[in-house]
Order: C-alpha cells, then structure tokens, then sequence
C-alpha cells in the first residue's frame, strides 16, 4: 500500500541512484573481475546491487519489504570479501540502503522506526566483525593468509564511518517524520475546527429558525384554544400545543449534540425587510406584539443587520416561550439613537405577561440561555453591545429588555 506521494526530492534522489549509481558499481565489478575475483563474489555482488536498486524504486510504495530487502542485500555485501576493499558494503549502490532506510523512517509504521537504527547498527557490526577476520591475522575469502594489505585499524575507521552514516540518516529522517506528523496533526485540528464550527452553525439555524417557528406554534395553538367553544377542538389544539412542546425538548436535546465553539461569523444574513414579518407571525389574541421605528433607516453592514435581526427572533422567542399570556411584547428599532449618526438602537421588551411559565426559572432568561449567548456573539462581532434587563429600565420590574446598539455603514 503505497503510505503517501513522495516528495520531489525524493524522487530526484530516486533517479539518480537508478542512473548514476549502477554505472558506478558495474565499473567497479569489471575491475572486480579484472583483478582475478572468483565469478560466486561476482555474481553475488551484482545481485545484491541489483536488489538495492529495486528496492529503492519500490520503497515509496512498499517501504518496510524494500527495507527488509536492502538489508538483506547489505548483509551480503558484508559478508563478501572484494579485491582492494574490506567489503562490498562500500559500493556506491549501496546508498539505496540508506533511501529506503530514510523512507520507511518518514512514512512507514512507526514500530519499525527505531528497528531502522538497530538493523543499522547490527548491519554496521556485521560489516566489522567480517572486515576484521579478513583483517592481518584473519583470512581472506578463499582461506588463504591475507597478505598484510590491510592495516589494524582500517576495520575500525570503517565501522565508524558506516555507523556515521547510518545514524545521521535515521536521525534527519526521523526530524522529518516528527515535522511530518506536526503538519498533519496542525492538519487535524483545522479540520475538526472547521467540523465545530459548521455544527456550531447549524445548531445556530436550528435554534434560530425551528425553535422559533415550534414555539409560534405553542402560542397560536393556546390563544386559538382559549377563543374556541368547541370541547373537541380544544382538546385537539392542547395536544398540538404539547407535541409541540415536546419537539422543542427534542430539538433542545439535539442541539446539546451539536454544541460546539461557534464561528465568530458565518451566519446567513437575514434581511430587515423580513422584521414585519417575523413581528406578525408572533401576534395571537393573547400576545400582543407590535414593531416601531423611529428615524430614517440606515444602510447596515451584513453581520449588524443579521444580528438586529436574530436578536429580535431571539427576544420574541424566549418572551412567547417562558411568559404565560396573555403578553404584550414591543419591538422598537431607533435609527436616531442619541444623536448618533453612525449607530442604530433596538429594543425587544415584554411586559411579564402573567407570569413566568409553571416549571419555569424566574432568573432564566438572565442570560445564561445559548440563545442569548449566541445573539451576544453575533452582536459583538458586529462590533454592537448589548445590555439585557430585568424590566423596562425604569423601575417596572416586570418582564426583560434586551437593548443592543449597532453600528450602521460608515461607522468608524
């Protein structure tokens, strides 16, 4: 299974050990025969470059078999006396090793990270161990005393060498895949955050929309089965009332699922043509709600318009939801707010009604609804305020206010 694209330098890598480097090592194996090698080394040494090469050509796609294979083919080389070199582990195919060695590191499973550097380390201790026998006092490859070509020392400066390779490999693959898996995890986390804040607006809808529109329903439904004499009728609108209410406890439910940090922006734009509208649909006999606009109206950016608008929604909503009627509600938008030409005031209030609603909290609609949370956001990244009351602000405690400042295009 082939674990991601390689890189560009990586193939380039790639090309160049399947081009330059087989020239390279059929040059040293003619001289190899030259020099009187039996046709077993030779044969043995072409071999085990051939598997190098393929390995790494295959090692993006299988990098833990190309890996076991090039190691195979080192122990080989190892192991095989050549004339003029300790052993053929110093072939230039045989930095196709060292290719497969650095990708099974950056992308193959991690167990076999750190078996890597200890089938390195035993490579390099295999290479010594044979280099040293055939070393002064040791033997050659076909038994003879070896002639004293080799010095003392030349077997341990090699493994040095070779183990300098091997570990300076492993340690910059293994910086690589430690980047790697950053961006990757950098990758995830963008991607839940982008997961969050799509749910984030569709509990956002959800509350907005269906929460508002189930909740008109409860209150038309009670004021028609207060004004009809019909007994049956009646008890059909209390049980639409009901189910009605048993939906919001769903919805509530399932936006408790979908809870999640919102986006500071995102929502799709209601229109302040739309406000009559949305205040009509609130009125029943027993709720009284009305819409007044003092001023001019003014140009708004999209995200203040969205937010008077859902503030609005959300001031209706909660009124009709918590009061028992009958319930006045008022809605008044001041495009003339103070004198201040760059700003918009609106004001959603409800005269208590006759009371909070049997099971209802009196301090419930202090704020602490995700409601009112969400329309503070929206507010606030509209560069808006809002102030929500208990009463009208002016000694009626009766009922809640909620009072947002806006501004309106222009603003600094």
């Amino acid at each position: 299974m082939r674990t991601r694209p390689p890189d560009p330098v990586w193939r380039l890598l790639v090309l160049l050990s399947a081009t330059v480097a087989p020239c390279a090592t059929a040059a040293l194996l003619v001289a190899m025969a030259l020099s009187g090698a039996g046709v077993v080394p030779v044969v043995a040494v072409a071999a085990a470059a051939a598997v190098l090469h393929v390995a790494a050509w295959r090692a993006d796609r299988r990098p833990v078999g190309a890996f076991v294979a090039a190691a195979g083919a080192m122990a080989v080389l190892a192991l095989v006396p050549m004339p003029g070199w300790s052993s053929g582990v110093w072939l230039p195919s045989s930095a196709c090793y060292l290719l497969a060695a650095w990708r099974l590191v950056v992308a193959g499973p991690r167990p076999w990270v750190r078996r890597v550097l200890a089938v390195g380390v035993a490579g390099v201790a295999l290479t010594a161990g044979a280099s040293a026998l055939r070393a002064p006092g040791g033997t050659d490859g076909d038994g003879a005393a070896d002639d004293g070509a080799w010095s003392a020392w030349l077997p341990v400066l090699e493994a040095a060498l070779l183990l300098a390779a091997v570990v300076a490999v492993w340690g910059f693959a293994r910086a690589a895949r430690a980047q790697r898996e950053r961006a990757a995890a950098d990758a995830a986390r963008r991607l839940e955050l982008a997961r969050r804040s799509e749910r984030a607006e569709i509990r956002r809808d959800l509350h907005d929309v269906v929460a508002h529109s189930l909740t008109l329903v409860v209150a038309q439904a009670e004021a028609a089965r207060v004004g009809t004499r019909e007994p049956a009728t009646a008890q059909a609108l209390a049980q639409v009332a009901d189910t009605a209410r048993s939906a919001l406890l769903g919805l509530r439910g399932m936006l408790r699922v979908l809870d999640a940090a919102p986006a500071a922006a995102g929502d799709v734009v209601p229109s302040l043509d739309g406000l009559p509208a949305l205040v009509a649909a609130a009125a029943t006999p027993l709720h009284r709600v009305t819409l007044t606009e003092h001023g001019e109206r003014r140009a708004l950016p999209a995200d203040a318009e969205s937010a008077l608008v859902r503030l609005v929604q959300e001031g209706l909503t909660n009124a009709l939801r918590h009061v028992a009627p009958p319930l006045t509600a008022e809605v008044h938008v001041d495009w003339d707010a103070e004198r201040d030409a760059h700003a918009v005031r609106v004001r959603v209030r409800d005269d208590g009604g006759a009371g909070p609603r049997a099971g209802d909290d009196a301090g419930v609609r202090a704020g602490t609804g995700s409601g009112l949370a969400a329309a503070e956001r929206r507010v606030t990244a509209a560069g808006g305020t809002l102030d929500v009351e208990r009463g009208d602000g002016h000694g009626d405690g009766r009922g809640w206010t909620l009072s947002a400042r806006l501004p309106t295009v222009g603003a600094a």
